[in-house]
């Protein structure tokens, strides 16, 4: 091809307009209420692809209620993350299994937790919160394939363990600068973000989210902090030996897993779209769309 235009067309229902008119060749991000129907369209191709990229709910554990594990260790019960990927997503992500995809390297499998009301109950009980609590929690709209979907969801599932979630909903410009934020300063019990580990080494996914060190204005929003993993996160970083470093994330993130300082949602797939006589394109995990030996039909 002589040359490559990018549009930038935010509202996803014109994507897939544009594409079926053919006023366009590929489209990125397609929704998942048009997954299906365009798989039936002629001259279309839906490509699904991996991403780098996990989603998740963060704690602020500054906040007394978040510092009991058990309280943390039952939210992640009371989420059923296989009906929010086959859903709401048609099952094009999925259920994530540790706080970096499989994909990145030092990814080792956690057993997710399982969806379980009864044991979120038991546990809250156990925390002294048998008759619920309320919590504010802030999300974005527009920046995830279907985040705001995602929260009412968790919002209903939440309020059938007895927990009532107000929702705070930002536009993505505005969103970053209210939850990155000194603990003092932050309105928020529990946040949505996502993290791509775009290096594909674990450093890149934990040490930026879990390091105690890395508070804002850095990034990790759920104030956490674990001496040992700060220590296995530390080694890891300096250690040349790659099945050393192995061993060190696969032990940090055992203990960043039990500690729950999330909960864990899911790995976030890409779905594109792209007209059939388009050939040579390459859907990239860290979330583009290469053209550098694309050709038409």
């Amino acid at each position: 091809m002589d040359s490559v235009t990018f549009k930038f067309v935010p509202e996803a229902g014109s994507r897939v307009m544009m594409l079926e008119a053919g006023e366009v060749d590929a489209i990125m991000a397609v929704p998942p209420t048009e997954i299906a129907r365009l798989e039936g369209v002629e001259g279309i191709e839906v490509v699904r692809q991996s991403s780098v990229r996990v989603i998740y709910l963060g704690f602020n554990m500054e906040r007394e209620i978040f510092k009991d594990v058990r309280v943390r260790q039952a939210l992640n019960h009371a989420i059923d993350k296989e009906a929010l990927v086959d859903t709401i997503f048609q099952g094009a992500f999925r259920p994530s299994t540790a706080p970096v995809v499989p994909a990145v390297f030092g990814y080792t499998e956690m057993t997710p937790y399982e969806f379980n009301p009864e044991k979120a109950k038991e546990l809250l009980a156990a925390a002294g919160h048998e008759d619920g609590f309320e919590i504010t929690l802030f999300h974005p709209t527009g920046r995830y394939p279907g985040d705001a979907t995602v929260i009412e969801a968790v919002q209903a599932m939440l309020a059938e363990v007895g927990v009532t979630a107000t929702l705070e909903t930002l536009e993505w410009g505005t969103y970053l600068d209210t939850v990155i934020v000194a603990p003092e300063e932050a309105q928020h019990d529990i946040f949505m973000l996502g993290w791509g580990t775009v290096t594909l080494d674990a450093d890149y996914g934990l040490y930026a989210l879990f390091h105690s060190t890395q508070w804002p204005p850095a990034n990790n929003v759920s104030y956490y902090s674990n001496p040992e993993v700060d220590a296995l996160l530390d080694e890891a970083r300096v250690t040349p030996d790659r099945a050393v470093r192995e061993r060190l994330y696969s032990e940090a993130i055992a203990k960043i897993w039990e500690d729950a300082p999330w909960i864990f949602l899911y790995d976030e797939g890409q779905v594109n779209a792209a007209q059939t006589n388009v050939q040579g394109l390459i859907h990239h995990p860290v979330e583009n769309i290469f053209a550098w030996d694309a050709y038409l039909e």
